[in-house]
């Protein structure tokens, strides 16, 4: 664990613009990733995250792979696991800004992926010693260290009320890009960003393409390479799955079973298989789709 001080160079340099007078002189932190790299994107939301959250979190992560992004959150149940793990999984440097001391890891349900933060290079970061018991009364302080050290914060899900709100409030005060992921209107987790968007807080981001964008960030534009098959190796079964969700989009399990002509039995161990493998996911409502 290194004490960084604010005079430091380690010291995250963009909170120590005149509009962070409020952020710690000292900081604690444990890795080595680049805490003054040139793109620092915040990614933050409800703990009480959807389906629908967690798949627009992993949706932006994916985004940055090649841009030498690294992705700030808070190591909370729900967006932020969604955005660290994307980013372990992705080989993106990840930062997550703990609300007590190195010595602990909260929720400890994260204590293996904060522990693949730090072999990816990425760093846990806190202003509280080492021994500092859990609050609550810190998380919400820690909010500000995620909107201070980052050119921007991007709330995925939110309700009318909670740490994602008072995050993007903070990033607003520190002049810093606020982005919002919208939904539906009549989902809870999502009623705070549509209101943040609403009320002109926040610019509208579908994808990493508007945000780059409105922060002037260049992409690399690199190509990647295109497969000529979706997969390789298919059994017969797999490969007859394979086609009805390319023919068909997502299915259910009940309609897996009609279409394909395999036996309930048959089709759930194929099914099981083929997520083992990473080819399908599974969705709410058994319904698959292809990865």
């Amino acid at each position: 664990i290194k004490a960084v001080f604010f005079t430091d160079d380690e010291y995250p340099q963009r909170m120590n613009r005149s509009e962070c007078d409020d952020c710690p002189v000292l900081i604690y932190v444990l890795g080595t990733c680049n805490l003054n790299n040139d793109k620092m994107i915040s990614i933050v939301g409800t703990r009480r995250a959807t389906y629908y959250g967690k798949e627009q979190a992993e949706r932006l992560v994916d985004g940055f792979v090649g841009e030498n992004t690294t992705v700030v959150s808070g190591l909370a149940y729900g967006i932020d696991t969604a955005a660290h793990r994307a980013s372990v999984d992705r080989n993106i440097p990840t930062v997550a800004v703990l609300g007590h001391g190195l010595d602990r890891i909260y929720p400890v349900e994260n204590t293996k992926l904060a522990r693949e933060i730090i072999e990816k290079g990425g760093a846990l970061v806190t202003e509280f010693v080492s021994g500092t018991a859990i609050n609550p009364r810190h998380f919400p302080a820690r909010n500000r260290i995620i909107a201070g050290m980052s050119d921007a914060v991007v709330v995925v899900e939110a309700s009318e009320k909670g740490g994602a709100l008072i995050t993007a409030n903070i990033a607003n005060s520190y002049h810093r890009e606020v982005f919002a992921v919208p939904g539906r209107n009549t989902d809870p987790m999502s009623k705070g960003c549509n209101r943040l968007i609403a009320t002109n807080k926040a610019y509208i981001a579908c994808d990493s393409d508007e945000i780059c964008y409105v922060l002037n960030w260049q992409k690399s534009n690199k190509r990647i390479g295109e497969q000529t098959r979706l997969f390789d190796d298919l059994t017969p079964d797999e490969e007859s799955i394979v086609n009805l969700l390319k023919t068909h989009g997502d299915l259910s399990l009940d309609e897996l079973t009609v279409k394909s002509a395999l036996s309930l039995t048959q089709l759930s161990a194929v099914l099981f298989d083929m997520e083992l493998k990473n080819m399908i996911k599974c969705l709410p409502g058994k319904f698959y789709k292809l990865v």
